[in-house]
């Protein structure tokens, strides 16, 4: 799962194309999930994003991440089949019984926000597995106008969760060498075994955070107007896209309105 907010190199029209198009891309795919409810219109822009991570080459790197939110998506699913007590009751969970009816309404809600979970997550692990940390910080800065200093901390907290991750893993491990109980059934216990990790990973973080601060204070963090060593400019490949995705959008736009995609 760390995996899946690194940069993943690959040579693909994908990762070609212009930060700028690709996070009107993640956002053309916000808004649309936003927009429809129904579950056959939701499933559509998961197989379209699913798409667009195998066109880059990256859908075998992102089965992990995959894996683990189709879980929370079951989840969902279940939620929302449960609660939702509209249409005619399909089966009970409890057996020759009358407790915990799901509706076929009920299951197709939670289909649908599953797909939509799914797909506006996998959306965003798309942008940052195809982008690379400094474009990104370049496009925010240059082209949406965000300051600086906002742009470049959220990329580095999405930098650093992999490398954070990583640490958890090195110091569990090394705890268990030393015979520290980690793993159990019991949550209270197992929340409490984990103080000999937490203290050390605060530890750690608190030596990265000052040297990075120092190495920002040493490449002139700051100093003064920002120059870039290189530049992405909009090529034809992503003005054609952004136009085909602005055309795309006013037709979903004008589909809900008429109302296509509710359920």
């Amino acid at each position: 799962m760390a995996a899946a907010v690194e940069y993943i190199h690959k040579d693909s029209l994908i990762h070609r194309l212009n930060a700028t198009t690709k996070i009107f891309w993640a956002l053309f795919i916000l808004v649309c999930g936003l927009l429809f409810n129904d579950y056959r219109y939701l499933l559509a822009l998961l197989a379209s994003v699913l798409l667009v991570a195998g066109a880059a080459r990256i859908l075998r790197n992102m089965l992990p991440a995959i894996a683990g939110l189709s879980v929370f998506a079951l989840i969902l699913l279940l939620i929302q089949a449960l609660f939702f007590d509209q249409g005619q009751v399909v089966f009970h969970l409890i057996p020759k019984t009358n407790y915990l009816p799901v509706t076929n309404y009920g299951i197709l809600s939670g289909v649908a926000m599953a797909a939509r979970m799914l797909a506006l997550v996998l959306s965003f692990l798309v942008l940052l597995a195809t982008t690379r940390i400094q474009d990104m910080v370049l496009t925010m800065v240059e082209k949406f106008k965000m300051p600086y200093d906002y742009a470049f901390m959220f990329m580095t907290t999405l930098r650093f969760i992999p490398t954070f991750l990583g640490e958890v893993r090195q110091i569990t491990d090394a705890q268990k060498a030393r015979g520290h109980a980690v793993e159990g059934i019991n949550p209270f216990k197992k929340i409490r075994s984990y103080a000999p990790v937490t203290v050390p990973l605060v530890l750690i973080s608190l030596n990265k955070a000052e040297n990075m601060a120092m190495a920002m204070e040493t490449r002139g963090y700051g100093g003064g107007r920002r120059t870039y060593f290189r530049e992405p400019k909009m090529r034809g490949a992503d003005y054609f896209l952004t136009v085909v995705l602005l055309l795309l959008l006013a037709l979903g736009v004008t589909a809900r309105v008429k109302g296509f995609g509710v359920m």
